[in-house]
């Protein structure tokens, strides 16, 4: 197969491409002089990304170090794409076979990378296998931004773009082949040791409040830089890094970071070599997180008609709005309850309709802000509401104890009513792991077994007469 995108390496020993330094690895350069037939045509220079992609560095370097580039031509020529070039069956090969490689050529695994495709990078040529790279590489005469992340990038040309363009605009077959063979030699001459300018934060402000999940941060743009690094932290020395993020522009977005906390970023830039010292630190604090809800499971069956919603408590949010809809896309005509500015943690819904799929999920606020929704649970009601005529949440009417507990659970029950009391112990996940009833009026004490319940924290949960109420412990 043709490899359309390739560059290869042998891994061999060769003369050192790099001098180690304590913030990364000096760039290696090289001229590339080019040739239409015998007539020198210009030469164009670039330098290599050890920081980035140090596999395919190393190989290059040390097919230059065994001159086996020289006398191979840039074979493809696509105007407003690339130049690619490197096959050595180019140098006495049949046209035919120019671009598919020698069999026995070394590969290298592929080191994908967030730099992007933009006008005089250079990568690794492959076929549809990522790790197919050998000898053969590209360089972009114009932006490709779709390759991004689909091909390894390891190098820019510096100077001597206009020799590229030449090469790209020469006369072609249906092929993409030059009609006159544009042979090169590539000379080593030396390295590029610089480092990066700090980055300066801009975006959000440091301190900013309520930052959501489609927040963009940006920060300046450093010159020379092809890919900057994004560290996020709880704490300021960042000893609890909980995210940390490659982009190949000045922005990103970090929608997987949990709301209800405040958290601390850095970012440093990177040339290909070198990274910048971190920038300053900022802190912002995300929005009210998104609660866990408890009560109906997801997926459970046979729900009440009047069932009482639950959920628990995020910090910093002082009310709550609950939604539940018969689609899962939670439209306004979907929607069979939905109640803003709830001050609690559960909540009463009127009669649902018997025997149909119900989705519901509850959105944290601080106050008139709205933070994260939670998941979407699911469920299917009954036929039946539950005993007496609308559950309604009540002060405890329990004591439990002890807590935490071990083998036994003890609780002190109003018992004055003529009516069936149910205890419940479920996860945090909703999951019911012990059910019980008792005679409230016989019982005003209960000892329920915890039944070898993982050690972790538990809700029980009682339905006595028209009351709800619901309470977490711990078992050791």
């Amino acid at each position: 197969m043709v490899k359309r995108f390739l560059l290869a390496l042998i891994l061999l020993g060769g003369v050192p491409i790099a001098a180690q330094s304590q913030t990364g690895v000096d760039k290696p350069r090289y001229e590339i002089v080019t040739y239409r037939g015998s007539t020198l045509l210009g030469s164009f220079e670039i330098e290599l990304f050890p920081l980035i992609a140090p596999l395919h560095v190393q190989n290059f370097d040390s097919l230059v170090n065994e001159n086996f580039f020289d006398s191979t031509a840039f074979h493809r020529v696509v105007p407003g794409f690339v130049i690619q070039g490197g096959d050595p069956n180019t140098i006495n090969g049949p046209i035919s076979t120019w671009g598919q490689g020698q069999p026995w050529q070394p590969t290298v695994p592929a080191e994908f990378s967030a730099v992007r495709h933009l006008r005089g990078i250079l990568g690794a040529a492959r076929d549809t296998n990522i790790n197919s790279a050998n000898s053969q590489f590209y360089v972009c005469v114009a932006p490709a931004t779709f390759l991004d992340g689909n091909y390894t990038v390891y190098g820019k040309v510096t100077t001597g773009m206009s020799v590229v363009d030449t090469i790209v605009l020469s006369p072609r077959d249906v092929n993409d082949v030059p009609l006159q063979k544009i042979s090169m030699f590539i000379n080593y001459i030396g390295v590029n040791d610089t480092v990066p300018d700090p980055v300066v934060l801009t975006d959000p402000a440091n301190q900013a409040v309520n930052i959501g999940a489609s927040q963009v941060f940006r920060w300046s743009t450093v010159p020379g830089a092809v890919l900057y690094t994004i560290e996020y932290a709880t704490d300021s020395l960042f000893n609890n890094i909980v995210l940390t993020k490659k982009a190949g522009t000045n922005q990103t977005i970090a929608n997987t970071l949990p709301g209800s906390t405040t958290y601390y970023w850095r970012v440093r830039a990177n040339n290909g070599g070198h990274e910048s010292v971190n920038s300053p630190v900022w802190s912002f604090t995300m929005l009210t997180g998104a609660v866990t809800l408890v009560n109906p499971p997801d997926s459970s069956t046979n729900v009440f008609l009047n069932p009482v919603f639950e959920w628990q408590p995020i910090a910093g949010a002082d009310n709550y709005q609950l939604q539940v809809a018969t689609a899962i896309t939670f439209s306004s005509f979907s929607l069979a309850y939905s109640q803003n500015g709830i001050t609690g943690s559960q909540q009463a819904v009127p009669s649902l309709n018997a025997n149909t799929r119900y989705y519901w999920r509850v959105r944290s606020y601080n106050g008139s802000v709205a933070g994260f929704y939670s998941a979407r649970y699911t469920f299917e009601t009954g036929s039946t509401t539950g005993t007496g005529s609308t559950l309604v949440p009540a002060e405890p009417l329990i004591a439990i104890y002890p807590n935490p507990a071990k083998d036994l659970l003890q609780l002190e029950v109003n018992g004055n009513e003529s009516e069936a009391l149910e205890v419940l112990i479920r996860q945090l996940t909703g999951q019911v792991m012990v059910q019980e009833q008792f005679d409230a009026t016989a019982h005003h004490r209960v000892a329920l077994p915890l039944n070898g319940l993982a050690a972790g924290v538990y809700i029980v949960e009682l339905r006595h007469g028209t009351t709800f109420t619901a309470e977490r412990f711990v078992v050791d």
